[in-house]
């Protein structure tokens, strides 16, 4: 904020003026003239200046201007614009003190406060409707409201399938491969429940086939293809 230097007077435009109003200095020892210079001067020094500072000057300005007129010129009656004028500025002078208060709150960080050693009591909560409501007014209400909600669909039962990993389905016919040393493809295929079992046991063989733990044989097209235990699974095993 700019510094005034006047004769009897250094210091921002807001404490002149607060200093005037508590009649701590008299408004005649003070040239408007020289003020207005000053700030002129600062203004064409000063690039890019908040709009916010010109218009305090103004305003500030403009409430020392009508001291000093009354004191000029103590006959004159206010007219309506210098009434609202005065309110303006009573109102600007409450916000600039809330602006400090606001600044000096964000300078310390501190946003929030809490109450010390005052504690709510705890209160039950207590119904009380008006006097026009009954019993049957509530029913009705309850019964309005009831009626809106969907109802509750019961969703139709079904079984969960489990459901087998390649992992588990490779292990299975090992078992099967040791125990009779070949196996009948479609045979292998008739055991399963569902379309996703079949893929999962194909999956299963290529990959067996794939690490030559077995091989398929199949004598003639469209022949069942049969899965043996291959001779390279028995040079792992051993």
């Amino acid at each position: 904020m700019y510094q005034f230097k006047l004769d009897k007077f250094e210091g921002p435009l807001d404490l002149l003026l607060k200093l005037i109003e508590e009649e701590e200095l008299d408004i005649s020892e003070v040239s408007l003239a020289k003020v207005t210079e000053q700030y002129l001067n600062y203004l064409e020094q000063v690039q890019d200046l908040p709009m916010g500072e010109l218009a305090d000057f103004l305003v500030v300005a403009a409430k020392l201007l009508l001291i000093k007129s009354k004191i000029l010129l103590p006959t004159l009656e206010l007219e309506e614009e210098e009434g609202d004028l005065e309110q303006q500025l009573k109102i600007y002078r409450i916000f600039l003190e809330a602006s400090k208060v606001i600044q000096k709150t964000i300078s310390r960080k501190k946003f929030a406060y809490f109450r010390e050693n005052k504690r709510i009591r705890d209160m039950e909560p207590i119904f009380n409707p008006p006097k026009s409501i009954t019993a049957l007014n509530l029913k009705m209400l309850f019964q309005g409201v009831l009626g809106n909600i969907e109802p509750i669909l019961k969703l139709p039962q079904e079984m969960i399938k489990k459901t087998v990993s390649i992992q588990e389905k490779i292990n299975e016919i090992r078992e099967i491969i040791l125990k009779k040393s070949s196996l009948s493809f479609g045979a292998l295929l008739s055991k399963a429940e569902s379309k996703t079992e079949i893929i999962v046991t194909f999956l299963a063989i290529l990959e067996l086939v794939k690490n030559q733990s077995v091989q398929v044989l199949q004598k003639n097209i469209f022949d069942d293809i049969c899965i043996e235990k291959s001779s390279q699974e028995s040079i792992i095993n051993n």
